[in-house]
């Protein structure tokens, strides 16, 4: 009979908007159940997704509320027909959903699994009240396996035997026409929040010689400035792609511009589907970006909010076309590293384990 993982986590749904936002965790999640049923494993799945979240500030907090005990009830009556309790969260959220189902999984006699997502982890763990760190360290950090996105959180919670590295990882398709000789279409991807580096990209494409466009895809937000757009000699906005349109969009590119300072920066999906694309990056310094992107071997790392550094990066990359190639070739062999494979194999034998215990 097949293991059976009970996945919490948020769904991909149709669409996206500043109201259902394809994120990173929603592609991760979509991932895991794939790459865990390829390995003979049976995956239930609770939605931890948001619905609308343009709401007076009591009515949101209602909707959030109402979801957290939609998930609680779901796993309540689930957690009996699995053998793995599996979480897929962020870590602004982990103490109050995570130690929750600690509690529900301790009881039920279920090992929980708790995959945390992005960078910032020790930023939120740092901030924590003296009660707020002993629940954590009592609850969901007693899980028996935490996944951490980056090697810097493995390497700071090294100490504990139950905590593993487990990037974020993908596995596109590299286009048909991989090899590229010289930067002409320029693409940014990402929600679009302003601290995901927008406004530099924007301004460092300004001077871009003719023969060069700035093309940038991802869903409005809540501060997303589309007036940056009006009279922009050299970008446009191409509206929000799909996940599985990414890669095709890559390949149609010559390099990924991606200056993000976001708070909870890990290992950008964008990146990786650049990379896996032998696409380079020009980057900013920022949080898992600092692990991800080799500089000068897969990309070029810049420092966060200059978009005067932005704009020298991809100049650099306009009049030295050995860079670039050599850039590309760095791409493709970095994104090869975080293909699925070997990490699901890697989580399927852990999993494993826990269900034979």
């Amino acid at each position: 009979m097949a293991p059976r993982i009970l996945l919490i986590a948020p769904v991909q749904r149709a669409g996206a908007s500043a109201t259902n936002v394809v994120g990173g965790n929603k592609v991760m999640a979509d991932e895991q159940v794939r790459e865990l049923g390829m390995r003979g494993f049976g995956v239930d799945v609770i939605d931890t997704s948001g619905g609308v979240t343009n709401l007076p500030g009591w009515k949101l907090r209602a909707v959030r509320l109402a979801r957290f005990l939609r998930v609680i009830w779901g796993v309540a009556r689930k957690i009996w027909y699995c053998d793995v309790v599996f979480l897929i969260i962020a870590p602004y959220s982990a103490l109050s959903l995570a130690s929750l189902l600690w509690v529900i999984s301790t009881l039920a006699r279920r090992p929980l699994v708790v995959r945390i997502t992005g960078g910032d982890m020790m930023l939120d763990y740092d901030g924590y009240g003296r009660l707020a760190r002993w629940l954590a360290e009592r609850t969901y950090m007693r899980a028996a396996l935490v996944y951490v996105e980056t090697e810097y959180l493995q390497r700071n919670f090294a100490g504990r035997g139950n905590f593993r590295w487990f990037p974020n990882t993908r596995d596109v398709a590299a286009p048909a026409a991989e090899g590229r000789n010289r930067v002409e279409k320029l693409i940014f991807v990402a929600r679009l929040d302003m601290d995901k580096g927008l406004a530099e990209a924007l301004e460092a494409g300004r001077n871009l010689p003719e023969n060069c466009q700035l093309n940038v895809f991802g869903p409005g937000m809540s501060d997303t400035d589309f007036s940056l757009f009006e009279g922009h000699p050299r970008a446009s906005y191409g509206g929000v792609l799909a996940p599985w349109e990414i890669p095709q969009m890559m390949g149609e590119h010559d390099l990924l511009v991606y200056p993000s300072y976001y708070r909870s920066e890990g290992y950008p999906g964008a990146i990786l589907e650049a990379f896996q694309c032998g696409r380079p990056v020009i980057a900013a310094k920022w949080g898992g970006v600092t692990e991800l992107v080799e500089h000068e071997t897969s990309g070029l790392l810049v420092e966060p909010r200059s978009s005067a550094e932005v704009k020298a990066a991809i100049e650099r990359l306009l009049h030295d076309p050995e860079l670039y190639r050599r850039l590309c070739d760095g791409a493709k062999r970095r994104g090869d590293y975080f293909r699925s494979g070997r990490w699901y194999d890697s989580a399927a034998d852990d999993l494993r384990r826990l269900c034979r215990k």
